[in-house]
């Protein structure tokens, strides 16, 4: 069996696991078109912030860094974490983008501590999840 990279493993940012559900046990969530519209107001606030056609992804670093909003406090938390769980800084700056978006899609100017909690949740679990592979 071959055996998933480092390297390729800091390229994902979170893992989602999916639980079969009956028909007809659904619950009513969002519509499509919601959604949508979510994930279209917060492109839209990060084209105005960058003044640009780039998003909290494809933003170079150091204008993503220039505008992000992030407290010092927030950053050495975020930095203590990845030090603790032997992330990399490529994981380290999907990490502040990922904050960046989820402050986005909640209407946020500012990123707040939910937001950095919420991303480093969803990147440790995906370490997590292929730290197996990686052996």
């Amino acid at each position: 069996m071959m055996k998933i990279t480092g390297p390729i493993i800091d390229r994902i940012d979170f893992v989602l696991g999916m639980k079969s559900q009956s028909v007809l046990n659904q619950t009513t969530g969002d519509t499509s078109e919601e959604i949508q519209q979510v994930v279209t107001n917060a492109r839209t606030i990060q084209k105005t912030r960058y003044g640009s056609n780039y998003t909290n992804a494809l933003a170079p670093i150091e204008l993503f860094e220039e505008k992000m909003r992030i407290s010092e406090s927030q950053l050495a938390r975020v930095a203590t974490i990845c030090f603790e769980e032997k992330l990399s800084s490529r994981s380290t700056m999907k990490i502040l983008r990922l904050a960046r978006t989820i402050s986005d899609v909640a209407g946020d100017e500012l990123v707040s501590d939910e937001a950095i909690e919420e991303a480093l949740q969803w990147k440790i679990k995906s370490m997590r999840v292929f730290s197996n592979l990686m052996e």
